[in-house]
């Protein structure tokens, strides 16, 4: 299981859209600064505007603005929000219903595997990759 690139740029988004709080920023602006594909933005703000995540004005002095606290979103809703549902095996995948399930010495160390994966992407805030990157810019300015 490999998490895409779009998720990706939706977290990055989301993290300089929650650098400036309470600013409008270009979707422009947002792909220059993150390195995100202009073309793959607006899709993606569509969708994290499902959620309530954001709101965009357009015209002049528009742009996209976070509405929610970034420590009310989790990675994993993001990449879920994107992706469907994380799975890092087939058998897990859509509720887990393996026809090997029982009878397969795997099964239990996938579960394992995955209940770990998704409770770090769980409980690891917006926030906190905002934390992470402003600690990695600070270290690289020393």
């Amino acid at each position: 299981m490999e998490i895409t690139k779009k998720a990706e740029y939706a977290i990055n988004a989301l993290v300089e859209l929650a650098i400036s709080p309470d600013e409008f920023i270009s979707s422009k602006e947002i792909a220059t600064r993150q390195h995100i594909p202009p073309n793959f933005l607006p899709q993606i703000i569509a969708t994290l505007g499902t959620k309530g995540w954001v709101e965009g004005v357009r015209g002049p002095g528009g742009g996209v603005k976070l509405i929610a606290e970034p420590e009310d979103i989790s990675v994993r809703e993001v990449v879920e929000l994107i992706e469907g549902p994380v799975a890092i095996t087939r058998c897990l995948a859509h509720g887990g219903n393996c026809v090997k399930e029982g009878n397969c010495p795997l099964h239990g160390i996938w579960y394992k595997a995955q209940e770990a994966f998704l409770n770090v992407l769980s409980n690891t805030s917006i926030a906190d990759v905002v934390a992470a990157k402003q600690a990695l810019e600070n270290k690289t300015e020393q």
